[in-house]
């Protein structure tokens, strides 16, 4: 037996949401009329990489590729409760959670006229499968099939509850197949060696969504104009140029007009702006996170178990929070605050100077390990400087040493993702708003592969994720996720630090723009 889920229309429900949010901020655009902004410029520091779907696992690229490549399902107006229709109409779902049919639309084209049907839907799914680039565990243990042209069925080996969340990633964007193959790309087995794709998707878009890539550069700027093509509601503004900004050019950018919207501004930033702009503020999702590699080959000393507990011991959680701005919250887990299964501060660790002391002298030897960052990087208006300097100087105090290792995040992202960094400071967007996300973390999985802990290194903490990857019934799947964390916190090779605050500031002739939790950014939404 299915269970049948028929989506209302995205569209009623962002109309429905844009008259509530008009009442209480700046009046919106009238719809009658063309937008007073000719090209929207947003200022963002970028973490771009690249414009091909199977490759982007960053935040801007979500960004961008949420614009331009629509996917099976989404979410809207910020709410990451119940996933909305895209691509997919409706769904249903068998009572093991093992088997999801989705019901294509019939009235969508891609940006070139070409109509997409379920078998662009496969091959875009199986593509990121078989590129294998860092977003491909988001396919793990799905496959996925079209019985004919206007259904897919995607079938999980293991019950798997968060698939409908799932398939909302950027990630797993829907890209003109035909088109793809003529260029260079395969789904097949060996994608990840045999397609060439990546760029020509980094020069031409093959989605449809509601914005086409006009340019594509990872250090300066993207430029996004507006798909004649699209099948919903066409976006306000017809062009859209996404520029790579610091923190403090984002802050001169809006104080002077050139920018129209800015992602990463701190509070101290926001409180000296005038009353000329318009600032959204809610809670991120974002963990910001340093990891110990327990990787032996990388660092004897980060992969000793009483190394780890003299760090997790000697950090001051609190002095690094303050340094986070208001707004922000210590991480008490790695899943974050708002999601099923957090954790709370009952049984955090706090600092004990003492005992970080002793557990670093049962190490013995010079305490002396490098920390990298990426120095030409902010989020949420932070940047990773002063939090490193910070955490080098708590952990002088019990006796480690701490060599900071600023790097352009160009070099340092790859350092990170090939697991060869003795200590990390990094942070985490989800991928999608579920629990099930915040696996990676662990052993041998993505992020803790990055931090050298393979697979089988922790038995007890395993099983428990694979209890609850399985899980269908939300009360054990509360109480796992909160085992899971509990346990991962104890293994103190990845310590989760604070989650900041989201504001996202606009020119008043924009009105207000709010920080989605599940893409950063909502481009197409602005000004509707």
């Amino acid at each position: 037996m299915k269970r049948s889920v028929k989506l209302v229309g995205a569209a009623a429900l962002i109309a429905a949401s844009a008259l509530i949010v008009s009442a209480c901020s700046a009046p919106a655009q009238n719809e009658s009329e063309e937008p007073a902004v000719e090209s929207l410029v947003i200022d963002k520091s970028f973490d771009l990489v690249t414009a091909d779907p199977a490759r982007m696992y960053e935040t801007t690229g979500g960004i961008v590729l949420h614009a331009v490549y629509d996917s099976l399902l989404t979410f809207a107006d910020g709410n990451a409760d119940e996933p909305l229709p895209s691509v997919a109409s409706e769904w249903s779902v068998n009572d093991d959670a093992t088997e999801y049919t989705f019901t294509i639309r019939d009235d969508i084209s891609f940006s070139d006229g070409t109509p997409l049907t379920s078998a662009d839907v496969v091959f875009s799914l199986n593509r990121v499968k078989n590129v294998q680039g860092n977003g491909s565990f988001l396919m793990a243990g799905l496959t996925v099939e079209a019985p004919d042209e206007t259904t897919v069925v995607i079938t999980s080996e293991e019950p798997n509850t968060a698939v409908p969340a799932i398939v909302t990633s950027p990630t797993l964007g829907i890209v003109n197949s035909a088109l793809v193959k003529e260029n260079g790309g395969t789904d097949a087995e060996g994608a990840a060696d045999a397609d060439t794709a990546e760029e020509f998707l980094n020069e031409t878009s093959a989605g449809s969504g509601p914005y086409t890539i006009e340019s594509f550069d990872t250090t300066t700027e993207t430029v996004l104009v507006a798909n004649p093509e699209y099948w919903g509601d066409g976006p306000v503004y017809d062009r859209v140029v996404l520029r790579n900004a610091t923190a403090e050019a984002q802050l001169m950018d809006v104080q002077s007009g050139t920018a129209h919207v800015a992602l990463d501004l701190g509070s101290d930033q926001i409180a000296g702006l005038g009353s000329d702009v318009v600032v959204s503020t809610s809670q991120s999702p974002t963990i910001f996170f340093m990891f110990l590699n327990a990787n032996p080959a990388v660092s004897e000393i980060t992969s000793n178990p009483d190394f780890r507990e003299a760090v997790k011991y000697g950090l001051d959680f609190d002095g690094i929070l303050e340094l986070a701005g208001e707004g922000a919250e210590r991480a008490y887990g790695i899943v974050p605050s708002s999601y099923l299964g957090a954790i709370g501060p009952d049984g955090a660790v706090e600092r004990d100077v003492d005992r970080a002391k002793e557990a670093a002298a049962r190490v013995g030897g010079d305490l002396s390990v490098d920390l990298e960052y990426a120095s030409d990087f902010s989020s949420n208006g932070l940047s990773m400087q002063p939090f490193a300097e910070r955490i080098a100087s708590q952990l002088a105090e019990v006796g480690i040493t701490v060599n900071l290792k600023p790097g352009p995040i160009a070099t340092t992202l790859e350092s990170y993702r090939a697991g060869s960094e003795q200590v990390g400071l990094w942070l985490w967007n989800p991928d999608y708003p579920d629990s099930a996300d915040y696996l990676a973390f662990g052993p041998g999985e993505v992020v803790g592969l990055r931090a050298g802990w393979e697979a089988g290194a922790a038995p007890e903490l395993e099983a428990v994720m694979a209890e609850v990857s399985t899980e269908t019934d939300v009360d054990a799947r509360e109480a796992l996720y909160q085992e899971f964390q509990q346990l991962h916190n104890e293994a103190g090779v990845i310590i989760p630090l604070f989650q900041p605050a989201a504001s996202v500031v606009a020119a008043s002739a924009i009105g207000e723009v709010k920080y989605d939790p599940v893409f950063s950014l909502d481009i197409a939404a602005i000004g509707r």
